[in-house]
């Protein structure tokens, strides 16, 4: 099966070792069976230069495939239709920080939440768009004893791009297209009336691609058997679309690390009198933030992904919610 677009080439999983590091934006990796995605996104018109692979490995030979993948320093998308595979045939080995976009603690394939919750490998997690009369409360509880962040739906939709920082700096994405509402994805199984917008979850996508450490993403919750060109197949192409164009104009730059003083402007907050003064740092290119975290024992500070509206928080006299997190995720008590 070969996509009408050129970005898009499909080739034989036994031929993914013989493609040189770099000459890929990514690999998509389809478990299914089915190629309408392929094909969805063959129609689509892409407005960056990128080359991205296509192979269908079959399940039993994914964990060799992903591994094949994180020694070439190949970014993969695997699509895996109703539900994730087992837990053991995808997820990290060796620490990670991880984002899980699902509608709540039941709906997450696998019972991957639960395991991510345990796992000690899992150095953070983000939980994105979830509504709280889904979630088990007693997972939720795990969640923030471990100082695991998280956004409800209905916070999510107050602010989008408040979602950003949760995403950034992320390396393993979970993105469950059951978390689209069933009047905009109308292939939900769950039948859900409540969830993201169509357009919500492209935006996220195209988070996700900006991210500076991103690996890989497992993208699942839809039919897989469905025609390209039902709504929900072309919603599904356009989420991964939007990754795409996002990842081939993704600018790494990071300001805990030596770079161009002229990319990045450093505005301080003064917490009043007896207050301490809050930094925040943004880049004059792509328009992110971050604020400057002290970690007291080890006397060095922290730069962590945070939002203009933290600033804002913090210029009219307020200590951001998220700065109050990490201080005492990063200050123990």
């Amino acid at each position: 099966m070969k996509a009408n677009n050129s970005n898009f080439e499909a080739i034989p999983a036994a031929a993914l070792s013989e493609i040189t590091t770099g000459s890929a934006l990514a690999v998509i990796i389809n478990t299914t069976g089915e190629s309408n995605i392929l094909k969805s996104l063959g129609t689509l018109f892409c407005h960056s230069s990128y080359k991205v692979y296509y192979i269908e490995p079959g399940i039993n030979q994914l964990r060799k495939t992903l591994d094949l993948c994180e020694e070439m320093n190949l970014r993969r998308v695997v699509i895996t239709g109703e539900e994730l595979p087992p837990i053991d045939k995808f997820i990290p080995e060796k620490p990670y920080s991880a984002t899980l976009i699902s509608p709540g603690s039941e709906f997450t394939g696998s019972d991957l939440l639960s395991h991510i919750l345990s796992d000690n490998n899992a150095d953070s997690f983000s939980l994105v768009g979830y509504q709280l009369y889904r979630f088990n409360p007693s997972k939720l509880k795990r969640l923030r004893e471990r100082f695991f962040e998280e956004m409800r739906l209905g916070t999510l939709r107050g602010g989008i791009n408040n979602a950003e920082p949760l995403i950034r700096n992320s390396t393993h994405f979970f993105l469950d297209m059951k978390s689209v509402r069933e009047a905009d994805f109308p292939d939900n199984i769950s039948h859900l009336p409540n969830g993201l917008y169509g357009e919500e979850m492209c935006q996220l996508a195209r988070y996700i691609g900006m991210g500076q450490r991103f690996k890989s993403l497992f993208l699942y919750g839809y039919v897989s058997k469905s025609k390209y060109n039902t709504t929900s197949t072309q919603l599904t192409a356009e989420v991964l679309w939007h990754l795409f164009e996002a990842m081939a104009a993704s600018i790494s730059e990071d300001p805990g690390v030596t770079v161009p003083e002229d990319m990045f402007n450093k505005k301080i907050v003064s917490m009043g009198q007896e207050g301490q003064e809050l930094v925040f740092i943004s880049s004059t290119t792509t328009g992110r933030w971050w604020m400057v975290v002290p970690d007291v024992k080890n006397n060095i500070n922290q730069f962590i992904a945070c939002s203009y509206s933290d600033y804002l928080t913090a210029y009219s006299g307020e200590i951001p919610l998220r700065w109050l997190f990490f201080y005492q995720k990063i200050n123990p008590s």
